[in-house]
């Protein structure tokens, strides 16, 4: 972290990283694990390294609920979602693209969550996926329906520590205004 204050700039807090969040109709947004190439995609579409990866209507099957296959035409321009732990995450990534698919949401197998999770790309010689993909905890899995409308989203992350929070709300309880920039 920077912060720098001048006589005519506030100080400044800088960004430390991104982070993908999938944002369902009506609930509160979902941290993601995202893939490794989401960014690719961001890039080409908004030359940014954050916006708004795909907002689709979303599709669940429970004939291919692991994704062992492609989905059929009912995919198409829709969010697929899968269960992790039959098919590798390219793999699924590849098969929703292949179904016409624009993203993917893979739901975890595993009780305990691990937000560090890693999501690439297995085969680096060719080229990646093109619909982005993310990972979301197993607790989740009962929030995806059919039909919602979902956004995969990439954002600036900032978590400021405790002492900067304490300090903020210092100020705030005695009316002073506190902006923070992010540069």
């Amino acid at each position: 972290m920077r912060a720098e204050a001048s006589a005519d700039l506030p100080p400044a807090v800088v960004a430390v990283g991104t982070a993908d969040f999938l944002e369902i109709d009506g609930q509160e947004p979902l941290s993601c694990v995202p893939a490794d190439w989401s960014e690719r995609i961001l890039k080409m579409r908004y030359k940014s390294e954050v916006g708004v990866l795909c907002e689709a209507p979303m599709h669940y099957s429970q004939k291919n609920e692991f994704g062992l296959r492609p989905w059929g035409s009912e995919a198409k321009g829709k969010v697929v979602v899968a269960i992790r732990g039959e098919v590798e995450f390219e793999t699924l990534a590849r098969r929703a693209e292949e179904s016409r698919a624009v993203g993917l949401v893979i739901v975890d197998n595993e009780d305990e969550w691990d937000g560090d999770f890693e999501m690439t790309l297995e085969e680096r010689h060719r080229p990646p996926p093109g619909v982005p993909a993310v990972l979301v905890p197993k607790t989740s899995r009962s929030k995806l329906r059919e039909g919602l409308k979902v956004k995969i989203v990439r954002k600036v992350e900032r978590s400021l520590s405790s002492s900067e929070e304490k300090l903020v709300q210092f100020l705030r309880l005695r009316g002073v205004e506190v902006g923070l920039q992010l540069q």
